[in-house]
């Protein structure tokens, strides 16, 4: 189930069309808002509000190549729209074999914005 309930609609702000400083947005960084959003309706719940992607996920999953997403996602960051900071895997979670993944994974965050 999405989070929102409805799986055949996305709901947007039409800040990022109409409101400075999101109108100026570049349409990479604009559509990287759009997937995002998606992406925090099919992976956030009631208990969670934020998702985790990999970056070579979250070329393949706008369409974008790793450099293009780069500049994108450094663009919608500037914004107020997301937030994201890097983690790692806990490996033998629980033991004393415990360690953080070499591999990081990114977090986001989409912040609510009202009209």
């Amino acid at each position: 189930m999405a989070k929102h309930g409805n799986v055949y609609f996305l709901q947007l702000s039409r800040l990022i069309f109409n409101d400075e400083p999101y109108k100026s947005l570049s349409v990479n960084a604009k559509w990287l808002y759009v997937v995002l959003k998606e992406l925090e309706q099919r992976y956030t719940g009631t208990n969670q509000d934020y998702f985790w992607r990999m970056n070579r996920d979250l070329a393949e999953d706008t369409g974008f190549s790793e450099r293009t997403l780069d500049r994108a996602k450094a663009e919608l960051l500037k914004t107020d729209l997301v937030k994201s900071w890097q983690a790692h895997f806990i490996l033998d979670k629980g033991t004393s074999k415990e360690r953080l993944s070499t591999k990081h994974i990114t977090c986001y965050r989409v912040l609510r914005k009202e009209l």
